[in-house]
């Protein structure tokens, strides 16, 4: 059974998928609509009051990377933020990609050896 991060918890994978449709739908028409929302959508958007920019964290996981599409093998790497990980069956999904989990770090006792 894999691991669904906390930040994703809300219904599982299925939940995780369903927000992604949502948010690939408003991209849509934010992009059809020259980059900015329709004044419809902004009208139903609650107000966020005291607003200043921060930052979060999220998991993600570190290593050297091999067979990646736009990073040369070897190269150490940071994932983009990790949605579900199952270590005993050797995989990880973050937001961006699928992929396989080779060794473990020496220092790490959770993964696979």
């Amino acid at each position: 059974m894999p691991l669904i991060f906390p930040s994703s918890d809300r219904g599982g994978l299925a939940d995780i998928a369903a927000r992604a449709r949502r948010l690939a739908d408003a991209l849509d028409r934010l992009a059809a609509n020259g980059g900015v929302p329709s004044a419809a959508d902004l009208a139903c958007a609650p107000v966020l009051d005291c607003w200043q920019p921060t930052t979060r964290l999220a998991p993600a996981m570190i290593g050297l990377v091999t067979g990646h599409p736009r990073i040369s093998d070897g190269r150490g790497m940071m994932t983009s933020e990790a949605l579900a990980l199952d270590p005993a069956h050797g995989w990880l999904r973050t937001v961006g990609r699928l992929y396989r989990l080779g060794d473990a770090a020496p220092t790490y006792s959770g993964g696979r050896q």
